[in-house]
């Protein structure tokens, strides 16, 4: 039996909301796979649910399957931690898609018309640059530059621009740092506080 539920990495889209399998060895040798999908009202179901013996096909078992192997495989607790995993992966799932978004916005730089750049591309500044300092990166607005091209005069005046525009903090102590306001929060897809937390 397995000491503790630890579900790993699942087979699935759970960002999507798409069924997704979640697998197990246990300790005796059994394999246990556990199908969870959103229905209808989005609460996270079992669809399905597979205990294989795959230590060996040519011999039997020591623990074969009976209801107290089922009493003791402690199905309610595996359910719970495995909804949880699907919670979890689908929330840092989508993080990482929507950080590859942010990146992919930041290394585009063209002028829209005479309105210049939106909130919304300085908010990603602000959130790029508090991911470096996070990091504990010391010279964050190098790191800009770095991963993003163009010069560090001209990301230190992008990272200014957003503090102006009320999206970025600035720090308390010392030269760097600082924290994204609501204001930015609710211009991107998603906060750092949110995929560090993930």
């Amino acid at each position: 039996m397995a000491k503790k539920w630890d579900w790993g990495y699942p087979e699935g889209r759970p960002e999507q909301g798409r069924p997704t399998r979640f697998k197990q060895l246990l300790d005796d040798g059994y394999e246990i796979e556990l199908s969870l999908q959103p229905n209808d009202d989005g609460v996270i179901v079992c669809s399905g649910i597979s205990i294989q013996f795959l230590e060996s096909k040519s011999k039997a078992p020591r623990v074969s399957i009976n209801s107290r192997y089922f009493q003791l495989l402690g199905l309610g607790e595996a359910l719970s931690t495995a909804r949880e995993a699907y919670s979890e992966w689908a929330g840092i799932i989508e993080g990482i898609y929507n950080e590859m978004e942010i990146e992919a916005s930041l290394k585009d730089w063209s002028l829209l018309g005479n309105q210049g750049f939106p909130d919304t591309k300085y908010a990603e500044v602000a959130y790029m640059y508090l991911k470096f300092v996070s990091q504990g990166l010391e010279n964050p607005v190098s790191a800009l530059a770095d991963s993003f091209g163009g010069d560090k005069n001209t990301w230190s005046s992008r990272v200014l621009e957003a503090r102006n525009r009320g999206l970025l903090t600035k720090p308390k102590s010392g030269n760097f740092g600082g924290k994204l306001t609501i204001k930015s929060e609710k211009l991107l897809p998603i906060t750092l506080e949110k995929r560090v937390r993930k």
